[in-house]
Parts: C-alpha cells; sequence; structure tokens
C-alpha cells in the first residue's frame, strides 16, 4: 500500500494542509466517507486515487451505492473523496471550469490542482478575513471545527505564498 503522507513540515501552505488533514481527508488521498475505502469498511478496495474522474462520476452518482450508504450515515446525500473530501458535484464543476478530462485520474496531483482552484475561487471572493474564513467554511466543512484565528493565519500563509507545497512523485510500492 503506497504511503500517501510526508512531511511538509516548515513548507510554505503548510498551516493550511494541516487543517485539511486535521479536518477533512486524514491526509490521504485515498480517503473516503469515514475511512469507509480501509480493511473491513463498506468500501474496502476502493482506491480513489485510481479511478478516472469518469470513473468517479458514477461512483459519486446520488443514487448509487456511495451515496446512499454515506446518506444513511448522515442523513443526506453526500460523496466526499480524497485528501480535501471533494464531493461529486464540486468535482464535476471543478473538472469542468479546470478543462480536465474525463480520463484525468484523481491522483494527487489532480487532487491539489482541484484544491487551489477551489481555495483560490473561495478566498478571491471575499474581500475581509472574517469572509475569506466564511467563504473557505462554506467549501470545507471540516474548518468549521477550527478556531477563527487559526483559519486566518493559514490563510495569511496560503495567500502570502500563492500555493501549496509541490506533490512529491508517487512511490513505488513495488521498490
Amino acid at each position: 500500500e503506497p504511503d500517501w503522507q510526508w512531511s511538509m513540515e516548515g513548507a510554505p501552505g503548510t498551516q493550511l494542509m494541516g487543517l485539511i488533514d486535521r479536518t477533512e481527508g486524514g491526509g490521504r488521498y485515498d480517503t473516503l466517507f469515514g475511512h469507509s475505502q480501509r480493511d473491513g469498511g463498506r468500501f474496502a478496495g476502493v482506491d480513489v486515487t485510481n479511478m478516472t474522474l469518469g470513473e468517479l462520476r458514477g461512483f459519486t452518482d446520488v443514487n448509487g451505492e456511495y451515496g446512499q450508504w454515506v446518506r444513511g450515515q448522515v442523513g443526506r446525500v453526500a460523496t466526499p473523496m480524497g485528501r480535501f473530501q471533494i464531493v461529486g458535484t464540486t468535482l464535476r464543476n471543478a473538472a469542468s471550469e479546470l478543462g480536465l478530462s474525463d480520463d484525468t485520474v484523481f491522483n494527487a496531483q489532480t487532487q491539489e490542482q482541484i484544491f487551489r482552484h477551489l481555495a483560490n475561487r473561495r478566498l478571491s471572493s471575499a474581500r475581509t478575513m472574517d469572509g475569506k474564513i466564511a467563504a473557505m467554511r462554506a467549501e470545507w466543512e471540516g474548518f468549521n471545527h477550527v478556531p477563527d484565528a487559526q483559519l486566518a493565519a493559514a490563510i495569511t500563509e496560503y495567500e502570502a505564498v500563492g500555493q501549496l507545497p509541490p506533490v512529491p512523485a508517487p512511490q513505488d510500492p513495488s521498490l
């Protein structure tokens, strides 16, 4: 099993990534709701990092198995996937806005690209820090559990750098 985590301590954008990892996908690009992709989980063996955007369109269908299973857990349909827990509708819209084709693999690089797109769009929609905090919380529910001052510091760092740390190349698990 590939190790999706790496040390970014001291790298630009680290605060925002740390908050995302703590409140959303747990630092793993293959995360599904409730970590249900793990052994023994409802979707054990499903690895979204090896699926194309076209395949994910079917996987995240609101009437599909995953969406309905999450509905049974939380009382509403949701299809969060990956490190940033991007839901199907958001994924489809972002992919369209970015010009990503259905054969694009939802790997770490694609997820980072979509995250930056969503974060930049949310942050550019507000002029005040309170507005930026509200915008980021509208996109990522997990940020509702982060104190304002901590989220503000992470936003300030992210905006100062203008990007996240580079994604390292995946390690070949056969090595």
